[in-house]
């Protein structure tokens, strides 16, 4: 088995549409690669063990890059149910969302372009013919239309790719865009830790709802170091976690 690592994605809060791209859908789980007999994350930690249901047994080697996501009642996709899963809840019932070709027969296929690799992809996923391995679906140019799709169902975002380039493994492209569906919330932070900088995060209620921990910019900073809790502010989260936390608070804007 040899450990590729994946192409990443760049951030961007731009909706766009555009003829020259295609646009899927983000899910909220964990990067994973899938090969025959084999998994590993992004990080190259091997979970082949922990994930037997996407192992396949084909003709021919490939190597698959996609999301691993469990289900949930109000999404598509629960980030907690594919932490459970990951540290051994072996009864938390898993997907893997193929979205890229990278091998196929022993040969890399990566200098392909994406149009070519995603129909590539289309026939070895029939070809495994698993009811646990699917394909992510895309569109092209209407990007707009699938950001307010996601947003209607709860979805992590979209991501936007490129027509006609290749697969740059390990390298962060612009060629490869996550725009997130963020929401907005109006909280207090009534508590600041200087080193690191973190602060954390009340409702009307004075329930706790999480801590901000980075996406901090130098005016936001500034107003935060001259400050004494507690205060309002707006934040900007992927949602909300299982224990009814935002997940990943980013302070906009501070009263």
């Amino acid at each position: 088995m040899k450990i590729i690592k994946p192409m990443l994605l760049t951030s961007d809060d731009n909706v766009f549409s555009d003829a020259d791209w295609i646009f899927e859908p983000k899910y909220d789980g964990y990067r994973l690669l899938v090969g025959n007999k084999y998994s590993y994350t992004k990080f190259g930690t091997v979970t082949t063990t922990r994930l037997p249901e996407l192992q396949f047994d084909l003709g021919y080697d490939v190597l698959l890059d996609g999301e691993l996501i469990t289900p949930s009642t109000n999404a598509p996709d629960n980030h907690a149910g594919s932490t459970s899963r990951f540290h051994g809840n072996m009864e938390q019932p898993i997907y893997f969302m193929a979205f890229d070709l990278l091998e196929q027969d022993h040969a890399s296929i990566m200098t392909l372009p994406i149009e070519r690799r995603k129909e590539l992809l289309s026939k070895v996923i029939r070809d495994i013919n698993s009811p646990y391995i699917k394909q992510i679906l895309h569109i092209p140019e209407e990007g707009e239309r699938l950001f307010s799709v996601m947003k209607e169902n709860n979805m992590e975002g979209m991501i936007a790719k490129k027509k006609g380039t290749p697969y740059l493994p390990g390298i962060r492209s612009p060629d490869w865009r996550n725009i997130i569906c963020w929401t907005q919330h109006d909280v207090f932070i009534k508590k600041i830790t200087l080193r690191p900088l973190s602060a954390q995060l009340f409702d009307s209620q004075s329930n706790y709802i999480g801590t901000v921990w980075d996406g901090f910019t130098k005016e936001i900073k500034s107003e935060l170091y001259s400050k004494s809790p507690p205060f309002s502010c707006k934040v900007k989260a992927r949602g909300w976690t299982s224990g009814h936390q935002l997940r990943l608070p980013q302070i906009i804007e501070i009263y």
